[in-house]
């Protein structure tokens, strides 16, 4: 399946206000350079391109590694254009004499360097220090990868007084296909002591706090849920910047004062900020004037670029009572963007919880929580990975920021603004002698539902854990270089099975993916009730105490999920008193049936009992109408010439429907 790569809104540092300054002792810039490198400079190389080479940006750029576009030459080596051997390439400039200085001495250049993945395969690149001519060297920075252009400062104090300085940046595509780096205006400089900080991206959007993150594109929220103001603080000086404070002004007239201390923003570094505000019911308009104040204590040397504004609104709905969403999510231990989606039904079940049913569906030959016979179905309804269905409706992404798309959150608060057509309950037994969860799940129609409708149940589980290489996860938003992402970005790719664990894993399938044929009765009046019968034996391998049972009203004509239940295992249920009443029951034994069996009928009063046998494929096999029957009876059931297969028991009585799913197997 393809991947689906998430765009969201980093910015390049470029066009920034007041820079460090200090004292510049020698800069490169690659304007002037009419040959492939700079006089002096070197390098090793086996690509078939000629490795590292100063050109414009576009004349660098590729259909994958689009260089952000600036003005003048640049320093770089695109991976993606030649896909060819650029494992070990390595561009030695030429060599710094250092003897003079006896202070502080940093490197500066902008860098654009994405250290992107491919089949697990990541890309490095390198800073390399020698002063012995090159017979040996010393790494003093691998470094991360961003969306865009960025300065980087490395400290080269410890060479000041040496008179043979080589520096060397080294380049390794992992023996694959993978992008590349650009670098330029390079320079060493000695450092000044001016505080210089910048506020920019001041925004206000629904807050996100698992990310950390805020979108702008929600219009509806649930009472209490968050709206952040949001800003970034760039420190651009040499000084680090150890602390500072946001005043914010609002609409009424009032100010705030929030105060982030304990930082160490280098030169160029970053902190962003999060300030929730929590909605109410009905309209809410945010209005934001902000002002970054006290830096370190003392106050920036410069605060022309210290303020910024920011304004949103969003409407704040309640949920309709009984409404349990659905969220089914594609995903798999081999996608490299599957991160986020874990991070946000992880963030959904905790923020939604009581409302939303998520259930993670594996994907992938070799992953072991793949459920074949749940995934085969659903990853034809995907368009990639990550991806997922809200009651299953149209496929969306986890967390894009589209305006005209959906995300997970915002479909799920649209569908639980819809009015319950149906209340399910369902009680949960367990068995461990044999290990098989029974589930008797019931429904009671609010509304006249007429048509073919199914009940699917499934086991997920949680903290699922395993040794083999076949629970490690892909996963590209290590190293940073894609923005924060609920701490994917501070673990590696991939991340190795001892550190991962799953949640919503779905285990179990029953009733299959469009629900079992029979289990519920056509013709459906206001207020009738109907109930159907479930089983499934857990493996040894999966921990019962970390499991739940779902159990799903199917439509099949449209293939959406009308409603549903999640409850723990072991679960009797408390609510909806007119559906646990069961006033007709319904069991089947032995089961399965290789010749003859004993239907099991209960009823609370006399009547008239209608069995039906439904095949797989929702077609009525056999049919008997029973007169007069109370009390608890036995009737006799033989499989004559029905075929080896699943099939589905349908009783009916006084408008009460039963069924429970029975097998053929000769």
């Amino acid at each position: 399946m393809p991947h689906k790569l998430l765009l969201t809104g980093f910015l390049a540092i470029l066009n920034l206000a007041l820079w460090a300054q200090g004292t510049v002792i020698w800069s490169e810039n690659f304007d002037s350079v009419t040959t492939a490198l700079p006089q002096g400079w070197t390098q090793q190389t086996a690509a078939t391109d000629g490795g590292w080479k100063v050109d414009g940006t576009s004349a660098h750029s590729s259909q994958y590694f689009t260089v952000p576009a600036r003005a003048g030459k640049v320093l770089g080596t695109n991976d993606d254009k030649c896909n060819c051997n650029k494992s070990n390439e390595i561009v030695y400039l030429a060599p710094l004499d250092l003897s003079a200085q006896s202070g502080q001495l940093r490197l500066l250049f902008d860098l654009f360097f994405l250290k992107g993945s491919y089949q697990s395969k990541v890309e490095s690149l390198k800073l390399l220090a020698s002063t012995d001519g090159g017979t040996t060297w010393k790494e003093l920075r691998d470094f991360s990868g961003t969306g865009g252009w960025r300065l980087v400062m490395v400290d080269l104090t410890e060479y000041a007084g040496q008179a043979n300085v080589r520096l060397a940046f080294r380049y390794d595509d992992a023996a694959d296909w993978l992008y590349g780096a650009m670098i330029d205006n390079i320079r060493v400089v000695i450092p000044d002591n001016v505080i210089r900080a910048r506020l920019s991206g001041v925004s206000a959007g629904k807050y996100i706090p698992a990310v950390p993150t805020i979108i702008t594109t929600y219009n509806k929220v649930l009472p209490g849920h968050q709206v952040a103001l949001r800003g970034v603080v760039q420190n651009n000086g040499f000084p680090a910047i150890t602390s500072y404070e946001i005043e914010v002004k609002l609409p009424n007239g009032d100010t705030e004062k929030y105060a982030f201390e304990n930082l160490n923003l280098n030169l160029s570094q970053t902190h962003t900020f999060f300030i929730p505000y929590p909605t109410q019911l009905g309209v809410n308009n945010f209005a934001f004037n902000v002002r970054l104040i006290n830096v370190n204590k003392v106050g920036d040397d410069d605060d022309s670029d210290n303020t910024g504004t920011a304004s949103y609104s969003i409407l704040g709905v309640e949920p309709q009572p009984n409404r349990k969403v659905v969220v089914e999510e594609g995903t798999g231990t081999w996608c490299v963007w599957c991160p986020r989606g874990a991070v946000m039904m992880d963030y959904l079940a905790k923020e939604y919880k009581g409302m939303v049913i998520p259930i993670a569906v594996h994907n992938g030959s070799s992953n072991p929580m793949r459920l074949t016979a749940y995934d085969s179905e659903f990853s034809k309804l995907l368009g990639g990975y990550p991806g997922g269905l809200v009651e299953r409706e149209q496929d969306i992404d986890p967390l894009l920021t589209s305006a005209t798309e959906p995300n997970f959150e915002m479909s799920l608060i649209e569908h639980l603004t819809w009015p319950a057509q149906v209340i399910m309950t369902q009680n949960v037994d367990w068995n461990p002698t044999i290990r098989r969860v029974s589930i008797r799940s019931s429904v009671r129609f609010l509304d006249e539902m007429n048509g073919d409708y199914r009940l699917a149940a499934v086991l997920i589980e949680d903290g699922v854990r395993g040794t083999s290489s076949g629970f490690n996860q892909a996963n590209a938003y290590a190293g940073g270089g894609r923005g924060p992402m609920g701490g994917y970005e501070n673990l590696p790719n991939p991340v190795p099975a001892a550190q991962m664990v799953y949640n919503h894993v779905a285990r179990a399938l029953m009733g299959g993916f469009k629900g079992a044929a029979g289990s519920v009765p056509t013709s459906n009046p206001a207020g009738s009730v109907m109930s159907h019968e479930f089983s499934a034996v857990v493996p040894a391998t999966q921990n019962i105490n970390n499991m739940h049972a779902v159990t799903m009203l199917i439509d099949q004509a449209t293939g959406r999920i009308i409603n549903a239940e999640m409850t723990p295992i072991p679960f009797v249920s408390t609510s909806s008193p007119e559906v646990k009443t069961e006033p007709l029951r319904l069991s089947m034994a032995p089961n399965p049936v290789v010749e003859d069996a004993i239907i099991t009928v209960q009823l609370e009063e006399t009547a008239d009992v209608h069995i039906r046998v439904f095949n797989a494929m929702g077609i009525q096999v056999a049919e008997r109408i029973y007169d007069n029957v109370s009390g608890r009876q036995f009737l006799p059931f033989q499989a004559g010439s029905l075929p080896n297969g699943m099939y589905t028991l349908v009783a009916t009585a006084k408008g009460h429907v039963v069924s429970t799913p029975f097998a053929i197997q000769r």
